[in-house]
């Protein structure tokens, strides 16, 4: 990642952890990993030999908005350190859902466990990843089968987006979950066939 999208990237609105019992459900419409930065600070963080302290970012659509927000999509970011026990959190969460890392298009579910978030009480998380539902169950939010097969169009943004187009979902709802531009959506909700 260059310098300018990982400092694009730190500006997003991360899910907040006020108390344990806190439980966010998003689609995951984006993937990155990054060296994570010190405590109250903006300086980066690393091991004493130099190595970078890592973590993965996923960004999650999600149906929250901040009411103070008025141009709040429901983007919300979560870091999950590689480091501790969210990383074994993490592995957990992908070899129960049968993949090998967290993708766009999967649902990612993330709960806090316990702990307040320093040293002493460090914060525990139970992580949930799903290929989810697509088309009309993903808008009844309906789950899927036990033991669902991978949808043979997850690979294929314009097939995504047209099974999100015909869930009722908005283009711009769209192009954040299938990674298309607005223009791309928009152009194939106007060729959509009626239901």
């Amino acid at each position: 990642m260059s310098a300018i999208a990982d400092a694009l990237a730190s500006g997003g609105t991360y899910l907040k952890w006020e108390h344990p019992g806190t439980t966010y459900t998003g689609i995951i419409t984006d993937v990155t990993m990054r060296q994570s930065r010190k405590y109250e600070s903006t300086e980066l963080d690393a091991w004493d030999d130099g190595t970078p302290k890592l973590q993965v970012v996923l960004t999650l659509a999600t149906d929250y908005r901040d009411q103070a927000q008025q141009d709040d999509d429901g983007t919300r970011m979560i870091s999950i350190n590689l480091w501790s026990g969210q990383k074994k959190a993490l592995v957990a969460a992908c070899k129960a859902a049968g993949v090998g890392e967290p993708q766009a298009g999967q649902r990612f579910t993330a709960t806090h466990v316990s702990g307040i978030g320093n040293a002493k009480a460090p914060r525990v998380f139970e992580y949930t990843l799903t290929a989810g539902p697509t088309g009309v169950a993903a808008a009844l939010d309906v789950e899927p089968a036990a033991t669902p097969a991978p949808p043979a169009t997850a690979a294929n943004p314009v097939e995504t987006a047209k099974q999100l187009l015909a869930a009722g979902m908005s283009t711009q709802e769209v192009a954040t979950a299938s990674g298309l531009p607005e223009t791309v959506v928009a152009a194939l909700a106007n060729i959509q066939p009626p239901f």
